[in-house]
This record gives structure tokens, sequence and C-alpha cells, in this order.
């Protein structure tokens, strides 16, 4: 029987897998890029490999995120696919890279590419039967593909005790694909067989010694034997060390650790490493031998906290040393192992971050934390944080002392692979930024690209932690006639417009760029990186990640020109509360270009609302954008833009300037009495009125909500002196009977232009007439 899972995720690959799915469900767009084939190469070794999508003409360049990988030429086979001879150095960083291909209208999704230490081969046909495995030598690298109900078999040769390792990367090449991989004796007898694992998560790894000299057969299969042309694989076979986890899980940059790996065939294996020099890299560590090298690397923090041991024995609360933060301490609930408790010092006031981090570093362990008072007394814990299993708590120390961190498995395992890195620092301010998502399925406009002459606008999200206040934006160097246009991200919220700008002279090119933010007190010294979550595969349960690569520059491009140009007229009068206004968008079209164009409203202040988007429909050249506030909008100057979109070749987005919205105050509150009347009578609703803000010249009160079939003498006119307004009613056989909310929309002046808001809500009660008695006649009987 097949799981509800395993089915909900093969009907999902089917979809992933099909060519274009996740474009015909979000429209066309410039370029788009699917798939890079073959998926990877030898370091040291020159390539051919294919760019294919959708609208890739005129290619200009690969964008790539890592040196050792050198574009060599780039030749246009159509317009969807693109030829690229690529070069991996001998040194070039083994595991994935990104990369991205712009042309001269655009540049592509995000696309990821990798590199190995060993000699690529090619899947051959048939080798779906056991009998029929392809042969290949040991430590060879196979690219293929997995068909609905295939198994792909291999055959090695190998001695007795020498090690057979086997590691696929399916899911991690951007498709929904859950691997199986087994190794079999030469009679069918199966020796191991793995689905998924900690460090790879859906993709798989396992190393066994070979029992006798003699042939192996290795197998591949989708775990649900789905699969089609484009569930694509690279399978390493060899003797290579594929060790599964290591520990410590982490240390400080640059320096020599003596780190201990587990997994391999032979045992525990300890080795001393020199880690990566920078703080916060998150690309692992890889393990090699005079075997090989891992193919991929180990998880493995990089940080400059103090890494510490934890004290053994540590089972109770009978610690005497306590750890001064901040420390990362290095633990394992080895076998036989129920709790950890660690002692530590700490301050009355002092914000304390604790993370246990186990499974986001590829340990089986499922941390649960607490504290305790040196007594023995608890203070609160946790278990999983934003429904992932590691733990994150802040925690505000109650006094000066000692106190205890304690962490155990929550199903109570154990294993000598149990490991985590608990990490306790003082809250310090953290920042980074990156553009906010605009589809729910795709990277459409993760990019920012800008034709000549023209703007292009986005949202730039930025995560702050620790502290408060605006925020600035920090480009050094941007394209040739590029500018950045922003204004301070406001306290109150993490997220900003930003829009760039190219001149008709800015040459179509572009490049990977640094973008920084940073607190607007350039004396309180906090900045943060640009650092993008692409996500690569998402799938059931409610489209869950299941796989994103990140990249920390941001793609810019100035690309050619587009046949048409947005404007947005400054509004010269405020929202108001509660209120509502219309924003004149002008498109200046060229001769002969008369497409409909979307517009939309990306960035919105706190309380304000609009449409999700508007059509400018062929033939017109102006449009009225209209914005709405609710009673509790954000008062102040907040910046503002329209970004639209108009087939031209594919989709091409351009955006008006940086405009200024003010929300504020309104000028006047009003206040309607209940008013009750019967049907065909006339009655009259006082109206009260408290002048908030003072006004110039004479405003009207239209009374709204008003039922069908009631007369009224709405408008009324009224200035800043006035103090009252009586709304009369005359009702008739026809007006509905029942309770109504009347209320009133003002329309003040505010120099040439007008103020808009809804400022009174009263009660209308609309009476049915009384049944006339009718005189009941006697009957006389005899």
């Amino acid at each position: 029987m097949i799981s509800t899972r395993k089915l909900l995720l093969l009907l999902f690959g089917l979809l992933a897998c099909s060519p274009g799915s996740i474009w015909a469900a979000t429209g066309p767009s410039t370029p788009v890029l699917t798939v890079i084939v073959p998926r990877g190469m030898q370091r040291g070794t020159e390539k051919v490999v294919t760019f294919s999508g959708a609208r890739l003409f005129d290619a200009k360049e690969v964008l790539l995120y890592d040196e050792g990988l050198e574009v060599k030429k780039i030749e246009q086979v159509d317009n969807n696919n693109v030829k690229v001879t690529l070069w991996a150095a001998a040194d070039c960083r083994l595991g994935e890279h990104v990369a991205q291909l712009r042309t001269a209208s655009g540049v592509s999704d995000y696309r990821n590419f990798f590199v190995g230490a060993m000699e690529e081969i090619d899947e051959a046909e048939p080798n779906s039967e056991f009998d029929a495995a392809q042969k290949i030598e040991l430590n060879r690298t196979v690219n293929g593909v997995i068909l609905a109900e295939d198994r792909d078999f291999f055959r090695i040769t190998a001695k007795r005790g020498q090690r057979i390792s086997v590691e696929v990367e399916a899911i991690r090449l951007g498709v929904m694909f859950d691997p199986v991989i087994a190794i079999y004796d030469d009679q069918g007898n199966e020796l191991q067989a793995v689905d998924d694992c900690a460090q790879l998560k859906q993709d798989a790894m396992l190393s066994i010694a070979a029992p006798s000299d003699g042939e192996y057969v290795v197998l591949l299969r989708e775990a649900s034997y789905g699969g089609n042309e484009n569930c694509r694989y690279r399978l390493h076979v060899g003797d290579f060390p594929r060790v599964s986890m290591v520990f410590p899980l982490g240390g400080k940059p640059g320096e020599k650790r003596e780190l201990t790996f587990f997994g391999d065939p032979s045992g525990e294996i300890k080795k001393e490493v020199t880690l990566p020099e920078s703080v916060g890299d998150r690309r692992g560590i890889f393990f090699s031998d005079d075997a090989g090298i891992t193919p991929s690397p180990l998880r493995f923090m990089i940080s400059d906290i103090e890494s510490k041991f934890e004290v053994e024995p540590n089972g109770d609360m009978d610690q005497k040393d306590a750890f001064t933060l901040p420390v990362a301490i290095d633990g394992r609930i080895a076998e036989g192992d129920k709790l950890d408790y660690h002692l530590f010092s700490a301050k009355q006031g002092q914000v304390v971050l604790i993370d246990c981090h186990a499974r986001a570093l590829g340990s089986p362990l499922d941390p649960t934390v607490n504290i305790f008072y040196a007594n023995r007394k608890h203070i609160t814990g946790q278990d999983d944080f934003k429904a992932k299993p590691d733990t994150k708590m802040r925690f505000t120390v109650p006094a000066d002392g000692d106190y205890y961190v304690r962490v155990f498995d929550k199903l109570f395992r154990s294993g000598e692979d149990f490991t985590y890195r608990l990490n306790m620092e003082l809250a310090k301010p953290k920042l980074s930024v990156a553009i906010r998502r605009t589809d729910r399925y795709s990277q459409r406009r993760q990019q920012v690209v800008i034709p000549q002459g023209n703007r292009f606008g986005m949202i730039l999200e930025a995560k702050r932690e620790n502290f408060a206040g605006e925020l600035k934006l920090i480009a050094d160097a941007l394209p040739v006639g590029v500018e950045m246009h922003f204004r301070p991200m406001a306290a109150s919220i993490n997220y900003m417009p930003v829009v760039f700008s190219a001149t008709d002279q800015s040459p179509v090119g572009g490049g990977l760029f640094d973008l920084e933010a940073a607190h607007i007190d350039d004396k309180r010294r906090i900045s943060g990186g640009y650092r993008l979550r692409a996500e690569l595969v998402t799938g059931p349960p409610n489209n869950s990640l299941y796989y994103p690569c990140f990249t920390e520059k941001i793609p810019i491009a100035v690309v050619d020109s587009v046949p048409f140009k947005l404007e947005m007229v400054q509004p010269k009068a405020p929202l108001l509360r509660n209120g509502n206004m219309k924003i004149k968008i002008i498109a200046h079209r060229d001769e002969g270009f008369d497409q409909d164009i979307w517009l939309r409203f990306p960035f919105r202040p706190p309380g304000v609302g609009t449409s999700h988007q508007i059509k400018l429909p062929k033939g017109k050249s102006e449009i009225n954008y209209p914005l709405n506030a609710n009673d509790k909008a954000q008062i102040g100057k907040w910046p503002m833009y329209v970004i639209g979109q108009a087939e031209n070749k594919g989709r091409a987005w351009v955006s008006t300037e940086l405009k200024e919205l003010e929300v504020a105050e309104p000028r006047v509150a009003m206040q309607l009495q209940r008013t009750s009347l019967t049907r065909g009578e006339s009655a009259e609703m006082q109206c009260t009125i408290e002048q908030l803000i003072a006004f110039e010249g004479e405003a009207t009160a239209e009374l709204l909500g008003v039922p069908p079939h009631v007369i009224t003498n709405s408008p009324l006119k009224f200035t800043k002196d006035s103090t009252s307004l009586a709304f009369k009613f005359e009702t008739s056989e026809k007006s509905p009977h029942g309770k109504h909310g009347p209320f009133v929309r003002v329309t003040i002046p505010h120099g040439e232009e007008k103020m808009v808001a809804n400022v009174g809500w009263g009660e209308l009660i609309i009476n049915k007439p009384k049944a006339k008695k009718k005189n009941a006649k006697k009957v006389a009987t005899k």
C-alpha cells in the first residue's frame, strides 16, 4: 500500500516534473529558466550545458554567485534554449551553485547546478532490471532520469572490506523527486536501503563495507514509483567516505578543531579540520580521506561565540562549574543518556537567546529545552519553534545567579549521533534584507530589471532582531546610469518600497551587486546584508517548502527599452482616516503601442487598502487608482509607487517614480441622532459636528446608506464654524421597514483638491403603519 503522504508527493511530483506546468499557472515571464541540463559537472573540466525554459532569446550573460565557475561561451540555440560552455576550476567548491541567465529583456529565475569531484557518466538504458544492471566503475557520478514506475540498476565490483558509498541528488536538483537507494549482493540480497536521511532530507546516502570480493548492484528508484523525463538525478557511487554526522556541530571561523565523524563503515573517525573563515558561512564542511571526498557537505555552524563541550556527567542537576555567557555548548544525548543539564551564570535583566540546533544541522535529535533556577524550580521551556523541531527561546533573567538549562529528545531517544549545539548569547542587533515575494508559486520579480529610460519598483523586506529604528539602504556600486530611490523604512514596519531608474543612455547590462541595510543613526553601527531565499521545490501539504536555494547578492540589470512609461501625479491633499482618495496614473505610450496595462499598488502603509490590481485598457492613457484608509491607519508621510505590466514580447514591468502619501487625522467628527418614523411619514435626523482640525472653505456632508424610496435633503453644506446639521427624511408606502444604518461622507476642500472621509454613523428605523381595527358585526340568531 502507498501511504497518503507518498501518494501526495507522487501526484505533486508528476505536476512539478511536467514541462511548463508552473508557468501555465502564473503566466508568461521574461525570461523563464526551468532547468540546466546536464545538472552538474566534474571540477577541473569543461562542459557544455543547456539552459532551457521560455523567452530566452538574446541571451547575454550567465550570472554566477560563486567563484570557481567560469563561462567560456554562450550560444543561442533557439528562443527557449541556450548552450553555455562552463569551466570548473580544479579547486571549485563542491556541491550546489546558483545561476541565472541575463538576456536583453530580463533576468531569469534562480536555478541550481552541481559540481562534483568524480568523473561524470550518463545512465544507459536498458538498466531497469536487476539482471540488466549498467556496469560502471567505482567513483563515478551518473547523470540519469527516472521515468514512471522506473528502476535504475548499476553493477560495480568491490573487494572484501572495501567501502561502497552511494549518494543521490534528486530533490536538491529542484524537482519533487523522493528517491530510494539500495545496495544488493550479486544474488539479489538487499544489504542496505535508505529513503530519507537527516542530512539530505528527501535525498539519500549510505555507506557499507563489502562483505566479500565480488559484484554488487546499486538500485535507484522514486519512493512511490513516480517520475517522468524531467525527474533527473545525479548518483554518486564509489569508495569515497560518506559519513552521515559530525560532532561538534560548530566552531569559530578559521580555527582548527578536532571533529568526530559518524556513519563510516569503519566506525568513528577523528580528524583535525580548519574551519571556514566567514562568520555565518552556511555551506558546511566536507570530509575527505585517501579514497576521496564526500559529494555533499555536512551541515555545520560557523560563529564567533566561544565553543565549549558539555561537561560529563551531566544527567542531573549536580553541576558545579557554570558556563559564562555567551557560549555555544556542543553536546549529545549518547546511548543510554536521557537528559543533559548545563549550568550557566547570568545577571538580572539580561535577555538571553537560547537556540538548540539539531535537526537543522542533520542530527536525528528532536530537542526539548527547559530552564530552571539553581534550586531546581522550573521557569520555562519549549519544544518546537514555528513548526520546526529545533527550539528558539528568549529568556529574561529574573535575578543574578546560576541557572540550569536542560536538553533532551522529545521521545527520549538517544544515540551517538544525537548531537546538538546549544547557543546561549545575549540579545544583540541583527539585520538582513531581501526582495519580498510577489507570487506564492514562482520567483517572479525577485530580480531588479530596469528598461532603458524607465523605472522598476519593488518591496524590500527587512528582518530586524533585537532593535528598533528607521533603516536606510546602501549600494556602493550599481550598473552604469542606474540610481536607487528610497525613503527610510519606518521603525513600525519591516518593509519599504524601492525604485530603481535607468537613463536613456544606460547601457544594456548588469550583474550581481551588494546591497546593505543600516540603522538610520550611524552611531548605532547596526547593518546587515542581502540574503534571499528562492524557493525551488514546494509541495503538499499546503505548499510546504521542501528545498530552497540562498543568494547573498541582488541581481540588477538594465534591459532594452519598452514602449510605455508610467507616471504618478502627486496628490496635494492627505488621505484621511476612514477616508478615500484617487491617485491619478498616466501612461506614456509609444506610437503604435496600445496594449492593456495592468497596474498594482504594492506598498500600502498600515491601515491603507486598495484593489489588488486595476486595468488601464487599450486606448486609454489615464486612470485613477482608488485608496482607502481605516480608522487606525498609521498617521504620517509614506512613500508610494505603482508598478504596471503589459505584453511586449512577454511580460514587461515598469513602475512610476516614488511619490508621497500623507495619512492624516479626520478634520471633523459627526454623531447622528437615532431616528424613528412610520412608513409614509417625514422626520428629521439631527447631526452634531465636532470640529477637530480647522479647514478653509465650504465642505459637503452627504448622507449615504439611505434605504430606497426614501427622499432626503442630502447633501448639506457646512464650514469650520458649523456645529450641527439636520437631515430630513420623507418616506412612502414603498420605503422598506426595519433598521437602517445611514452614515455621512464629508468632502472637505484642501487647496485645489478635496479630502473625503466617512465620519458619522446613525440608525434610522422605519416602522410599518399600525393595522386599522375592523368593527365586528353582530349577527342575530333566532
